[in-house]
């Protein structure tokens, strides 16, 4: 899996502890407010999911097949239970949740927003460890990651 990720140091201050967190199954975002101004939004780095971007058919196409041989000496081959778009998603939403973990624990963040495309949302939920949920103090379900930073503003609450 190619998860690249990319931070842009000193773009906000240290004490920033409030991250606002816009992803898809392609790519997640990472802003805070900028010195201590909750009007203005900006980027603290982002994670770029590669494999998003295959087609099925690229990323199967030197996938080997099981085969297994049924009644009458017959071949069947055995197909994920979960489509290749489903496992890199959820590989996704594990890589960015394990982030956001050790954020926590480090001290970087004490507030989380989530905006998310409505499935990936479900799968951040299902992988962010228990402790980091609690710091989760609002959810939207709405995929902004091509968005400017102005656009995701409007979305959030007045008050971070």
């Amino acid at each position: 899996m190619s998860h690249r990720v990319a931070n842009k140091p000193n773009v906000v201050e240290a004490g920033s502890t409030t991250w606002i967190v816009v992803a898809d199954a392609g790519r997640a975002r990472i802003l805070s407010p900028a010195d201590n101004d909750s009007v203005i939004l900006d980027e603290r780095g982002h994670l770029d999911n590669n494999e998003a971007r295959l087609e099925d058919h690229e990323a199967l196409a030197d996938r080997s097949g099981h085969v297994s041989q049924g009644p009458g000496g017959i071949g069947h081959t055995f197909e994920s239970r979960i489509s290749h778009a489903e496992h890199v998603a959820e590989t996704f939403a594990k890589t960015l949740c394990s982030r956001l973990d050790k954020a926590r624990t480090s001290g970087e963040l004490t507030k989380i927003y989530l905006l998310a495309a409505p499935h990936f949302l479900g799968l951040m939920r299902k992988n962010l460890g228990k402790d980091t949920h609690r710091l989760v103090a609002d959810e939207f379900a709405t995929d902004l990651t091509q968005h400017s930073a102005a656009d995701i503003r409007k979305v959030l609450p007045v008050v971070l």
